[in-house]
């Protein structure tokens, strides 16, 4: 993983200085949500604690999309003192990258990395490599405004600007007022803007084509996830209002999808009396085919390049460097790839093959450990403890962690698996927890205090916090 930076900043706004962590490696393939920061701008931001003040920093980094071949450097005005020194920290972060990624996997073009005097021109390059035109860039600058204009103005005006500017009303737009709401919320309870975007958002919603079909998917789909069964899922396809909505009900109802589930459809377009409703059934009928379809073939895809991934850290000297560089795809698919040949390799008997897919298997947890908080890893430990014996030197060796923190963590994940129907995990969770009781050090006793004293009186409990209001949402198709 590439190393966590820390930089001394100081507030502009009350003086503060604190300590803010930066990034200077942002590998797509490593993080692939490092994109969608790049593309909204949101790469090393600093809150201030003491105030709230927020902003960027002007920190170069590089960043490294090896899918597509490329490598961008930021490196900003006023970094470096002169041009030798700017090309030597652009050199040092080049082999950061170079030193983060397996030696087979190095091409020419990290040596060549594209240079970006500002924010905005890089993220600008981003948008080019993800096939955003300068079209799509207008258009969704247009909405910007639109909607400061739209929650700027008074309520008497909304029914004009929303017939003047229909055409910006789309699903993209219903997903930055989404944005906005979250961000509006995020900045507390007691601000005033929340209502207003909130009204803002429900008057879109109540009163645009768009947001009324985005109402209706939210509700078909809602009610399926409710009642996940064939019956509910059936009855939600026909009452999808658009395609988009057909394919999210298949891609969460994959599994139930058997022979009888067809059955039911075939069922109800064969005791179809109207000739129109029989056509929609029977188009109905193949595009979930379509899409099935469509989705398996990606799965079985995503399933080829996870056993090409383990082929090649079977074959390469450092697989842990390679497994870091491919975390993001180190995912369940690639675990079920793993387990499968390491099951065919003992089942013919090939130690060898064994010994080298447990190698691969001890990597895979170490990587995965990397990203976890310690509290969770311990758990995992103890859950994959072969032995008593096991979860004992566990428990003597963490004995500073068995906090009120760590015994909560099991508690909510056990009552999280016994809902779940997975028993059998509980009871180990539970018998985990009475274990590390024994082994969590004894909060000490207070002072009693001296007869003599008065005590102050036990001042009543604070209100509880107001966690309801929150940013609703409809469900946006992703494109």
């Amino acid at each position: 993983m590439p190393p966590r930076y820390y930089a001394t900043v100081a507030c502009p706004a009350c003086g503060t200085r604190f300590q803010a962590p930066v990034e200077q490696i942002l590998d797509v393939r490593v993080n692939p949500e490092v994109k969608n920061r790049m593309l909204s701008g949101a790469i090393n931001v600093a809150v201030c604690p003491a105030c709230g003040t927020g902003g960027a920093l002007n920190i170069p980094f590089i960043y490294h999309d090896p899918e597509k071949e490329k490598a961008l450097l930021f490196l900003p005005f006023g970094v470096g003192n002169g041009e030798v020194e700017r090309q030597k920290l652009a050199g040092q972060l080049t082999r950061q990258l170079m030193d983060s990624i397996p030696q087979e996997e190095r091409k020419g073009y990290l040596f060549q990395p594209e240079t970006f005097l500002t924010m905005e021109n890089i993220v600008k390059r981003v948008l080019e490599l993800e096939g955003v035109t300068d079209e799509d860039m207008e258009r969704s600058q247009k909405q910007r405004q639109f909607l400061d204009t739209f929650l700027s103005a008074l309520e008497e005006e909304w029914p004009a600007l929303i017939a003047e500017n229909e055409a910006l009303l789309d699903e993209n737009f219903f997903g930055l007022l989404q944005y906005t709401m979250q961000v509006v919320a995020m900045a507390g309870a007691d601000s005033g803007d929340f209502s207003k975007v909130e009204k803002a958002y429900t008057y879109l919603v109540d009163n645009t084509a768009i947001g009324q079909l985005l109402t209706k998917r939210t509700e078909v789909i809602r009610q399926f996830a409710d009642d996940p069964t064939q019956t509910t899922l059936l009855e939600a396809l026909i009452a999808a209002p658009d395609e988009e909505t057909v394919e999210a009900l298949v891609q969460s109802g994959l599994s139930l999808m058997d022979y009888a589930f067809f059955q039911q459809l075939v069922y109800r377009i064969e005791a179809a009396e109207d000739p129109q409703e029989k056509a929609q059934l029977t188009h109905l009928r193949r595009q979930i085919l379509e899409i099935r379809d469509a989705i398996m073939e990606a799965s079985e895809d995503v399933a080829r390049s996870r056993a090409q991934l383990l082929e090649k850290l079977l074959t390469t000297d450092d697989p842990l460097k390679m497994a870091r560089s491919y975390l993001s795809e180190l995912d369940d698919t690639f675990a079920l790839v793993l387990r499968s040949e390491l099951t065919a390799a003992r089942n013919r008997g090939d130690k060898q093959s064994v010994e080298a897919l447990q190698r691969i298997a001890t990597v895979l947890n170490q990587v995965t450990e990397e990203n976890m908080p310690p509290e969770i890893v311990l758990a995992r430990r103890l859950l994959m403890a072969s032995s008593e014996e096991q979860m004992h030197a566990l428990l003597k060796s963490n004995q500073k962690m068995l906090q009120p923190p760590f015994f909560q963590f099991l508690e909510n994940i056990e009552a999280t698996s016994r809902e779940q129907g997975e028993t059998q995990t509980a009871d180990q969770l539970a018998h985990i927890r009475a274990l590390a009781r024994q082994y969590a050090p004894q909060p000490e006793e207070a002072p009693k205090p001296s007869p003599a004293t008065p005590q102050p009186p036990t001042p009543p409990p604070a209100p509880p916090e107001d966690k309801t209001r929150t940013a609703s949402g409809l469900i946006i198709a992703k494109r």
